[in-house]
């Protein structure tokens, strides 16, 4: 083993050169001369010495078999400090598939989850406190299994950290838990892109006891991004690890976060999430801040789209199960899902409740998703506990999520030129002092009530306000499937689904 120099860019005469310290063994002593010499480089050892520059370095890893870490079993190396090692307070890259024998994720978003190979594991003790790696600098860490610690990642602002690749509450494998007690994954309290667009940079977040991420970056951080990552299921991408009650929790996240995105390759597959998979809260927002982004994820399937991995089961009170997605604070939601680029809808399906919880807050705009197999497709509920659907009350006078505002109602459904056109009639009855005219009525197909998709979308303007208005559409956009209906204002609330009488009025041609 020896130290190798880089360069970390040279402006002027007398810049530091950054060093790559090279981890040769996984003792927990504070061996930090990092020399040519066998066994003198620990992590903490080089967790130190970067801390003692001004930033820039790689610590990379070169452990032997003969190495006291060695697990035959595995083929890996594990690291379990007996106590938290050093805070990282100067910006770092640690990459853990520098081990020999290592190798990043190789699989496309449509080939399954992640192949990758991870040599090198930091491993907790399983106690209610303690983090894994910490960092208030801009931290880069890929490559690791990170495990058994109560935070496995604690990073603080300023942010402009990078989780790539890595293993985030598994064992080396990704395919079991290795949670401490209440364990949060990702504990970011400044922002950062959590994966990527490359197959690389996936990472799995499953199998942590309590949350797979807790985003409190704060309104006024920089925007993070979410991109790539399996979170709730396991390496394979298919298989469901028990046990983390929360996908991502975010608690005033930074204003314009996204998750996700309009490339395949942006998508993340949340499966399996006992609790939600994605639960938005905090204090309540300017109507102009830019809103937390979901979209082109996939909720509730495997990496396929094609096998129920449902969120929000709740297996300690089976009784009361959770929506796939809640957002729960005061005052405007700040949070949009979907969107109508291609690419920008998600897919939720197969929710042991609502898909789409919006509670409370207004503007909570859900267009160009595709809902299957939930209990309800969209719940809008007056107080954070959801209440299923919820009846049209006359004027849509009514407060709470989305001002509740009322769904567009089905008055007639026929079939013109031999089958080939669908005349619908609808109306929409919310008073110009309740709602934000004007109207986006979206004509889904779907089953169960829930759009899967969208056949056309419909202007409902002031001058139609609360009455029956008339639109024709070709039949075959509805792909042998009912009718589904939903509305949007222009402040963005969007209504729950309506798909009533679908069958009165000759709607079989």
């Amino acid at each position: 083993m020896k130290t190798i120099l880089r360069l970390a860019g040279l402006l002027a005469a007398g810049n530091a050169i950054a060093a790559t310290y090279v981890v040769d063994t996984a003792s927990d002593d504070a061996l930090d001369a990092c020399t040519a010499a066998a066994a003198d480089c620990s992590l903490r050892g080089a967790i130190a010495r970067a801390n003692a520059g001004s930033g820039g370095d790689l610590i990379a890893f070169d452990m032997p078999a003969s190495d006291a870490g060695f697990v035959a079993a595995t083929q890996h190396w594990r690291i379990a400090p007996a106590t938290d090692l050093p805070l990282i307070t100067v910006p770092l890259d640690i990459d853990a598939y520098t081990q020999p024998g290592a190798s990043p994720n190789t699989l496309a978003p449509t080939d399954g989850g992640s192949d990758a190979v991870l040599r090198v594991e930091l491993h907790g003790d399983g106690g209610p406190s303690g983090s894994g790696l910490s960092a208030s600098a801009a931290l880069h860490v890929r490559g690791l299994a990170i495990n058994g610690f109560h935070a496995n990642l604690e990073l603080y602002a300023p942010g402009g950290h990078r989780i790539e690749g890595c293993f985030i509450g598994t064992d080396i494998t990704g395919m079991q838990a290795a949670s401490a007690p209440g364990a949060i994954g990702i504990h970011l309290r400044g922002s950062a892109a959590v994966g990527g667009v490359p197959p690389a940079a996936r990472n799995v977040i499953a199998g942590n006891a309590y949350i797979g991420v807790w985003d409190e970056t704060g309104t006024a951080s920089s925007p993070g991004t979410y991109e790539g990552n399996l979170i709730g299921l396991a390496a394979d991408g298919a298989s469901v690890i028990a046990g983390q009650d929360y996908g991502v929790y975010m608690n005033d996240p930074a204003a314009g976060t996204r998750i996700g995105g309009a490339l395949p390759g942006q998508r993340n597959v949340f499966g399996g999430n006992e609790i939600n998979a994605l639960y938005v809260t905090g204090a309540a927002l300017a109507a102009s801040a830019a809103p937390v982004r979901v979209v082109g994820n996939v909720f509730g399937t495997d990496w396929s789209g094609t096998l129920a991995r449902p969120n929000g089961a709740y297996p300690g009170s089976p009784s009361q199960p959770q929506s796939t997605i809640s957002v729960f604070r005061g005052g405007h939601c700040g949070v949009s899902i979907g969107g109508d680029a291609a690419g920008e809808g998600n897919l939720v399906a197969y929710g042991a409740a609502a898909g789409v919880q919006i509670a409370t807050c207004t503007g909570g705009s859900v267009l160009g998703n595709a809902f299957i197999g939930n209990r309800i497709g969209i719940d809008l509920s007056p107080t954070s506990n959801a209440d299923g659907a919820t009846a049209n009350d006359p004027a849509d006078a009514d407060e709470g999520g989305n001002r509740q505002l009322n769904a567009p109602v089905i008055e007639n459904v026929a079939y013109l030129d031999a089958g080939a056109t669908i005349r619908l009639r609808y109306r929409v009855d919310a008073a110009p002092a309740n709602a934000n005219y004007p109207l986006r009525i979206d004509v889904g197909w779907g089953r169960r009530g829930q759009a899967a998709g969208i056949a056309v979308s419909d202007a409902y303007t002031m001058a139609d306000a609360q009455a029956t208005r008339s639109i024709e559409f070709p039949a075959a956009d509805l792909h042998g499937q009912a009718l589904v209906l939903s509305a949007t204002d222009a402040d963005g609330d969007t209504s729950e689904f309506l798909a009533e009488g679908l069958f009165d009025d000759g709607f079989e041609p």
